[in-house]
């Protein structure tokens, strides 16, 4: 966890730069997130959230970020036994944030107990060709210890890639033997770097993470 051993190895990872002549309230407010980004770090427990191993029939993918010896998680996926889709975020409890794609189509994100983007959507059981689930940002130094025993597969991203304002995690469902929709992959400057697809059920589940370089 080297991006959190000192406040300034923080802001270097956030981008911040040098806060030389910045108001003494700045400064107070970016060192109480570097203290909470720390401490949520070191008491995040993965194996409150991430049940051990998958249940039968379950599936769990795990987006981590490597940190020299450490693995830490910042995104997870569960396919459920019926094939629901579920994308969470390791955050703190009270957010909770997440989104879903249930067996009749119907699709939402949800964070704070609030629901956005509810759509309908097609079924799983007469899918079709792709359905791109979000392309998720925010994930700065990843949210918790990752144990690769929890899950399925882990896909890893070296540090620097899936940083808070530029790294983002694509995921797609796409009916077997086709691609993902494209729209999303296009945007000027959007680099994937790595990508899985996931065949252990129907549709296949896509991961890909990305990066937003300079145009």
């Amino acid at each position: 966890m080297d991006h959190l051993d000192t406040f300034a190895d923080w802001l270097k990872y956030q981008q911040f730069g040098d806060l030389e002549g910045q108001p003494e309230e700045v400064v107070a407010t970016l060192r109480g997130m570097y203290e909470h980004d720390r401490n949520t770090a070191l008491t995040q427990d993965v194996h409150a959230m991430v049940p051990r191993p998958p249940r039968a029939g379950e599936h769990h993918y795990a987006v981590a970020i490597e940190d020299g010896a450490a693995l830490w998680l910042t995104l997870w996926i569960r396919r459920s036994r019926n094939g629901e889709c579920f994308i969470l975020y390791p955050r703190t409890p009270e957010s909770d944030p997440h989104a879903s794609y249930h067996c009749d189509g119907r699709y939402h994100q949800k964070s704070y107990n609030h629901k956005s983007m509810v759509q309908q959507r097609q079924p799983l059981d007469q899918f079709k060709h792709a359905e791109h689930l979000g392309s998720f940002y925010g994930h700065g130094p990843g949210a918790a210890v990752c144990d690769p025993a929890a899950f399925t597969s882990v896909l890893r991203v070296p540090m620097g890639i899936l940083e808070a304002t530029r790294g983002s995690v694509l995921v797609d469902l796409v009916e077997p033997g086709c691609a993902p929709a494209v729209h999303h992959r296009t945007v000027p400057g959007l680099r994937i770097v790595a990508e899985e697809t996931y065949r252990d059920s129907t549709p296949w589940i896509v991961v890909a993470v990305a990066e937003q370089t300079p145009v």
